[in-house]
Formats: C-alpha cells, sequence, structure tokens
C-alpha cells in the first residue's frame, strides 16, 4: 500500500515549507515541488498558499489533507492489526513527549521495553501538551504522554491515567516569607495566599502551556496580575531561578527536590492535573503498544 506522495503533501504542511519538507524526506526541493505541482495540476485548484517564508494549506488543500490523514490512519491501523495477530511484534509506535519530563522517561523506560520487543521501533516527537492534543487529532502520532485535568478533556480522545499531581509554588529559601512553610514543606505543601507575594517578580513556564493556564488561575483568583522576570518553555529553567535564589515561580509537583535550596506550597485554589497516555477513541492498541502504556504507569508511581 504506497501512500508515498500523501505523505509528502502532509510533510509540506507539516514544515510549512517545501525545502524543509524535502530534507526530512531526503528528496530534492525541485522533485518534491515537482510532485505538488503535478498534483495541484491534476486536481486544478492550489493547495498551498507560497508565501514569503511559508506555504500555507488553502481551503482546498485542508480538504486534502483531511482526507490524506484518514488514509493514512487505514494504512497504519491494518498492518498494526495484520502485524499484532501473526504475533510479529514489528512496526513502528509513534509517540508524542514532553522535551524533558517525557524524554527522561522515555530513556528509562525503553530498556525494558527493547527486551520485549526488539523489533519494534519509535517514531517520537516532542511538543508541550496543547500541541500533543492536535498531534493526535490529526493522527500525527498514536499515543500521547500528557497531562489533564477531570473538568478539562477532549471527548475525541481516551486516557490511561497513571499519576495525579498539585500544581506546586515554590519560594528560593532566602524568601522574606519562606518561613511560613514550616518543616518538610516538600512533604506536606501548606496552602500559601497569593496575595502575599505581590511585590514579588516571577518566572513563569510559557503561556503555550496547560501549567500556565493553571497559574493564571491562581492568579485571577487572588485578584491580581504578576510582574513577570521572564518566560520560559523550559520547567528547569523556572525551578532552576527558584533554586539559585531568584525569584518565585510554579511547576508540577513531580519537580519537588527535598535537597534542593526552596520551600514549598500549594496556592489557592488548590489545582492538580493528571499524568497520562491518551490516544484518539476506538484506537486499535498493539501488544507492544498496551506494553509501552503499562511501562509509563509503572515509572509515574515510581515502580521502575
Amino acid at each position: 500500500m504506497d501512500l508515498r506522495q500523501i505523505e509528502n503533501i502532509i510533510a509540506i504542511e507539516r514544515e510549512q515549507s517545501i525545502s524543509k519538507a524535502a530534507e526530512k524526506l531526503f528528496l530534492t526541493q525541485s522533485a518534491l515541488n515537482q510532485q505538488l505541482l503535478r498534483l495541484e495540476k491534476e486536481l486544478g485548484t492550489p493547495l498551498f498558499e507560497r508565501r514569503k517564508h511559508s506555504m500555507i494549506p488553502t481551503f482546498a488543500g485542508n480538504v486534502y489533507l483531511s482526507s490524506a490523514r484518514r488514509m493514512l490512519a487505514i494504512k497504519r491501523e491494518t498492518y498494526k492489526i495484520i502485524h499484532d495477530v501473526s504475533e510479529e511484534n514489528t512496526g513502528e509506535i509513534s509517540v508524542a513527549y514532553s522535551p524533558e519530563r517525557g524524554s527522561l522517561m522515555f530513556s528509562h523506560i525503553y530498556p525494558l521495553f527493547h527486551q520485549h520487543f526488539p523489533n519494534v521501533t519509535f517514531r517520537i516527537l516532542e511538543a508541550h501538551v496543547k500541541k500533543m492534543e492536535q498531534l493526535l487529532l490529526q493522527r500525527e502520532v498514536t499515543l500521547a504522554c500528557l497531562t489533564h485535568s477531570r473538568e478539562n478533556t477532549n471527548a475525541a480522545l481516551e486516557y490511561t491515567d497513571t499519576l495525579e499531581e498539585l500544581m506546586v509554588l515554590a519560594l528560593p529559601s532566602s524568601h522574606p516569607l519562606a518561613y511560613l512553610a514550616g518543616k518538610e514543606s516538600w512533604k506536606y505543601l501548606p496552602e500559601m495566599d497569593l496575595t502575599l507575594l505581590r511585590s514579588d517578580s516571577f518566572a513563569l513556564i510559557s503561556r503555550l502551556t496547560k501549567m500556565r493556564d493553571m497559574i493564571d488561575t491562581a492568579f485571577r483568583h487572588a485578584g491580581f496580575t504578576p510582574k513577570i522576570l521572564f518566560e520560559s518553555s523550559s520547567t528547569m529553567t523556572v525551578v532552576n531561578m527558584v533554586k539559585n535564589q531568584v525569584c518565585p515561580a510554579f511547576f508540577p509537583q513531580s519537580y519537588v527536590d527535598p535537597e534542593a535550596p526552596m520551600v514549598y506550597f500549594t496556592p489557592l485554589p488548590r489545582q492538580s492535573w493528571i499524568q497520562c497516555v491518551a490516544y484518539l477513541k476506538g484506537e486499535y492498541l498493539t501488544k507492544p503498544e498496551r506494553y509501552f502504556i503499562e511501562l509509563v504507569g509503572k515509572y509515574a508511581r515510581g515502580e521502575i
């Protein structure tokens, strides 16, 4: 089942560039451009609007791409089921996870996975949660290691929950209000009235993340707009600003370090999210994919 042309057109849309797509596909830019021009001639309409630095799908392009993704999904599911029922235990798992925590998780569980399924390969995309949901809905990946809240889930997705964790507010140990945390704040995470930090400046995670949505909710509840030193897409950068005694910050509970020179609180209202593996509803999961999900759960619970 050769759907190479369809895959190439999807690559153009994904990279928003013929040259970048050609590089990823190991084709010449000229060859890929000619392929697109022939298809557009066959269809009688442009599929992309050629802008100075990007290729943007036209209405017709979006119609083509939507059908193209469904065709590729049918191919992938067909091959998956055949490999699964024939006990071949081969094929590819396409998975998305976060650049920091996800990559660390994968490096821990991959050796165990490889022992059981040495002939299964991975195609990995790194992204933040909001982008991972798009990748699932567009069938760019089958599995995504992401987070969700109980109040905010996508009806098109299934979630295998692995661990619930709070959003934490951390202060440098040198902060004038650090004493309010008491002893072993990393264990008890006492509540803090965020209005006490009205005069502080914060290092905040990027607005493109779900964690930032939760942070913004906390500030709205406190009734003020924070002063922001900088925003970062890296949670570890934010954590290190507290560790280096620069400013307060928010991050997931899994980043709490009892040995670090900081104290921990939970801001009001207490907010949590749930680590999980998500996939499209109705998606056929092979034995290797189910085993991968099992390992992700064990890693989250500290069992491996």
